[in-house]
């Protein structure tokens, strides 16, 4: 115990070199923690953020497609006043699905974008978005030449706002009706 306490009552410390050295080690290893650190935490928010993305891309596209095979058009037009395609099938209320405003609209020509449709609500700006259709041998469809088989190709340009920065994931398909 004596010898503890005459540890303890030494003067002796550290020279100024050996503290200079210490206190250099301990911020490179600092810098590097937290470099590491930080480069985590990026990672983590941007796989959160595209992992989003493409969630909703799949719903929205598997809403398209839901709607195009519960509605079973018998012909396909593009629409001439907004980026969408319109369905028709016989004495039926013509469909339309678009891209409007950020938006996905599913419904009757006239329909606007609604807030409460599960089918359609995302948070993901849908600006820059297309969906057109063409015949089978490449044609566009249009009024005067409604297509009854064909493509329908789909751009989609999901755009979501996280800390201030805009992230953007574009995705491209096309599938037959």
């Amino acid at each position: 115990m004596k010898k503890f306490a005459e540890r303890l009552k030494s003067e002796q410390g550290f020279t100024l070199i050996e503290m200079i050295a210490a206190l250099t080690l301990f911020s490179m290893i600092v810098g590097i923690i937290s470099m590491v650190t930080m480069f985590g935490f990026r990672s983590y928010h941007k796989i959160t953020i595209e992992n989003a993305l493409r969630d909703e891309a799949d719903i929205i596209m598997s809403t398209i497609i839901n709607e195009l095979y519960t509605y079973a058009p018998e012909s396909v037009i593009n629409t001439t006043n907004i980026n969408g395609i319109t369905l028709k099938k016989g004495s039926a209320a013509d469909e339309m699905i678009a891209f409007s405003g950020g938006s996905l609209v599913i419904g009757a020509i006239t329909a606007v974008p609604d807030p409460n449709d599960r089918r359609t609500s995302i948070h993901s700006s849908l600006t820059g978005s297309v969906i057109s259709s063409t015949s089978a041998d490449g044609r566009t469809c249009q009024t005067t030449f409604p297509c009854d088989t064909g493509l329908i190709k789909i751009k989609l340009k999901l755009t979501q706002m996280y800390d201030g920065r805009a992230y953007t994931m574009e995705l491209e398909s096309k599938f037959g009706f």
